[in-house]
């Protein structure tokens, strides 16, 4: 499996209901949270909150990262077609994907969200799923 820009959020359920890895999991540009165990393939710029369970090993990934710098807001309509967490003012997920690396799996431009807005907004892409608005 792999998962590119992606947002992975405490997910439960039975046996192995959060992200679990038996076979080969690859991560690039995406933010877990609450939710790794076992070693994950980094293509880097992921960001694991908190802990350090997944076994990301480039120098782009941030490991243990807290609830208060991540600023992850919960699960809920931010005007799109499906439900997302958005980024705090002032999280480090935003602006760390230089504009080079912020490409989908088939390393195209990946120029828009899961929302559909524009990226980057800033001088970089966020990490994750959803891009932070910049008001211009």
């Amino acid at each position: 499996m792999t998962l590119t820009n992606s947002t992975v959020s405490g997910n439960t359920g039975g046996f192995s209901g959060g992200m679990e890895n038996f076979g080969t999991m690859t991560l690039t540009n995406s933010l877990v949270s609450d939710d790794c165990r076992g070693d994950i393939t980094s293509n880097g710029y992921n960001i694991e909150s908190p802990g350090d369970t997944c076994g990301f090993d480039q120098l782009t990934d941030q490991a243990n990262v807290g609830a208060d710098d991540l600023k992850l807001g919960p699960l809920q309509d931010n005007e799109g077609p499906t439900e997302t967490h958005a980024l705090g003012e002032g999280s480090v997920a935003i602006d760390v994907i230089p504009e080079v690396d912020c490409v989908d799996a088939d390393s195209a431009p990946l120029t828009t969200d899961q929302r559909g807005v524009e990226r980057p907004q800033g001088d970089a892409c966020d990490v994750g799923a959803v891009e932070m608005e910049v008001m211009r």
